[in-house]
């Protein structure tokens, strides 16, 4: 087993994933007693974790969006984003890994850790071939680890990998599934197909009088208005509780200056490239190779990678794990396609490539001031509109309805409706003014009813609904919807005729006769097209185009096209293969990369089915609490 792990770790690549995963796991920590209460905020099996363990979870991972945004990403962003779900999905997909571990008795020892540290190249002095303990500590102390804390984090991971690493073939997919893709993709087919029209379909009927009254009565759900309600609405908006509050200037320019380097001096970001090699001879050649137009893909593909397992997309300086990489890939003078010389690294000798540059850039006081002014009267907004919902609720505890609790704030509310849930109101206009949230409020209150104060999904505000009257659904007079009626049934009568006309068709190419002279009948000659499954045109759209591609040689399809009820008909005459343009390498690289999606999709099933047999239990209520304070 401890030479799978070290042949699943070879290559720098992969051990920057593992130093990256080790940072994140020395943050995780284990629950504690403390945390182990009935009330907790996630239960997960047997362990429990409080609220306060999910805030320092949400805490951690939020501080280091933040110092990968440059400081320019909020709290109320990453609340607003999910990220507080996906925390929680983390521990719950954690835990549950480990109790499986555990009763599987899956473990390594210490000596195994020891060994796994002293063989790994990555850590010897390439002239001793000893454990170099300068540039191990090196790497640690970037992590806040001492050495004994990271064979501790290595062995729970390790034992957590064994799992997952279990499950992943880690071989390209099976030539017998990867065929009948490729061929998908290159198959054509010749078709010959034909529009069917109004006008090819025989002369419209005229209704009578009793077929469009049975026509009403028959779809009377066509006919039906629907529900409609009115109700009182008050919106409480940030704006509203503004007035008269002032950002001192002095304190404006002091938060500035504060907040200048972290978050308003963006720094450069470039895009890099880079492959660590044993020798300084491999990493002079592979040089070569990129001055001479060797695309670095290819080097990726030669060591078996993929272009972004060796890629820093968009990263800063501080990004970059290895300072002297990081240096070489930063230095002046070096722009965007430039290869720079082999780099004597922390894991060998690194070959760098610049994909792109972004410059960094400076905003002034007086384009962020805005900013600093809203967030500075921000609190000061909240505690006003907060003491305006207090006062509102002890009027309306009273009895008092909610326009009478509005007049209390100095508020007004306004009526709305009668409106449908689509925001129509009778006869088609729109109501457009009202937050689609409240409109959904409106719908959920039985009448009389008034809601609690709902948040904005803005954000900025929020709102309260007072139900005063439901209409319900009614089926219209069949004076006040006749023409109505009568177009309903024209349209009908339009398709079905044909439908009829497309049915005679294929029944009669079925019985022998040739599409060809079938269309003749009408004046018509089909149109003979070759399409790929990626064809379209004015008559063959997406969903036409699958139809063809799943009706066998010599059949016919249809289907609408247009408007006014029209249909085409197709006829495949002939199916073929067209010469695959990707080549053979490149095939291989995509079954690699099928392969590798197969077996994340059987990972994601096994965690799936640890979770459930352990059983995961999440307080909803806690954790809106938690995350609502931030807001």
């Amino acid at each position: 087993m401890l030479s799978q792990v070290r042949n699943a770790l070879k290559g720098v690549v992969a051990w920057v994933f593992v130093i990256l995963l080790v940072a994140g796991f020395s943050l995780f920590g284990i629950p504690s007693v403390s945390q182990l209460f009935s009330n907790a905020a996630v239960k997960v099996g047997g362990e429990s974790f409080s609220s306060a363990y999910v805030r320092n979870e949400f805490d951690r991972t939020f501080r280091q969006r933040m110092r990968e945004s440059g400081g320019g990403y909020t709290r109320e962003q990453a609340i607003a984003s999910g990220l507080p779900a996906r925390v929680v999905e983390d521990i719950v997909t954690r835990t549950a890994l480990a109790q499986y571990a555990e009763k599987m008795n899956l473990a390594l020892p210490r000596a195994a850790i020891a060994e796994f540290l002293s063989e790994n190249e990555m850590f010897q002095n390439p002239a001793t071939g000893e454990v170099d303990r300068a540039t191990l500590e090196a790497l640690l102390q970037q992590n806040g680890l001492t050495v004994t804390a990271f064979e501790d984090i290595l062995r729970e991971d390790l034992t957590r990998s064994q799992l997952v690493q279990s499950l992943a073939s880690e071989t390209a997919a099976p030539r017998g599934f990867m065929e009948p893709m490729i061929l998908r993709e290159v198959e054509r087919r010749r078709i010959a197909y034909m529009t069917v029209t109004d006008e090819m379909s025989g002369v419209p009927a005229q209704p009578t009088p009793d077929d469009l009254q049975a026509f009403y009565e028959e779809n009377a759900e066509l006919f039906t208005a629907p529900e409609y309600r009115t109700f009182d609405l008050l919106v409480l908006r940030n704006e509203d509780f503004s007035e008269g509050l002032e950002a001192p200037e002095e304190e404006m320019r002091r938060l500035y200056e504060a907040g200048k380097d972290r978050i308003y001096n963006t720094p450069e970001r470039r895009t890099v490239y880079q492959i660590t090699y044993e020798s300084e001879a491999e990493a002079e050649a592979a040089v070569a190779e990129l001055n001479q137009g060797k695309a670095f893909e290819a080097l990726a593909v030669e060591k078996g990678m993929t272009l972004d397992g060796v890629t820093y997309d968009n990263a800063q300086q501080r990004d970059i794990l290895d300072p002297a990489v990081a240096e070489a890939a930063f230095a002046d003078g070096v722009g965007a396609g430039d290869v720079i010389e082999p780099v004597r690294s922390l894991f060998g000798w690194t070959v760098v490539q610049i994909a792109g540059v972004t410059p960094g850039e400076s905003r002034s006081y007086e384009e962020v001031r805005p900013e600093l002014e809203k967030s500075f009267l921000d609190n000061d907004v909240r505690s006003r509109m907060q003491d305006a919902i207090d006062e509102i609720e002890e009027v309306r505890d009273t009895g008092a309805g909610l326009a009478e609790a509005a007049d209390v704030v100095g508020m007004q509310v306004e009526t709305v409706g009668p409106v449908d849930r689509v925001s129509f109101a009778p006869g088609g206009a729109i109501i457009d003014k009202v937050p689609g949230e409240a409109l959904r409020e409106a719908f959920a209150l039985d009448e009389g009813e008034q809601s609690e104060p709902v948040r904005l999904s803005s954000g900025e505000g929020y709102f309260f609904v007072g139900l005063r009257e439901i209409t319900l659904p009614a089926l219209k007079p069949y004076e006040y919807v006749e023409e109505e009626v009568l177009q309903r049934w024209q349209d009908r009568e339009q398709r079905e005729r044909i439908a009829a006309t497309v049915a005679s068709i294929r029944e009669q190419v079925a019985a022998g006769k040739s599409f060809a002279d079938v269309a003749a009948e009408f004046d018509r000659a089909p149109i003979e097209v070759l399409i790929d499954r990626r064809y379209q045109n004015d008559v063959i759209n997406e969903d036409f185009n699958d139809k063809i591609f799943f009706t066998e040689l010599g059949g016919l399809t249809s289907a609408s096209v247009g408007a006014g009820g029209a249909q085409a008909v197709a006829e495949v005459r002939e199916i073929g293969f067209n010469r695959s343009d990707v080549p053979p390498a490149a095939q291989e690289q995509i079954a690699q990369l099928v392969g590798r999606q197969l077996d994340q999709e059987m990972i994601e099933a096994f965690i799936l089915a640890i979770r459930e047999d352990y059983g995961v239990t999440i307080n909803d209520a806690q954790l809106d609490a938690l995350f609502a304070d931030s807001f």
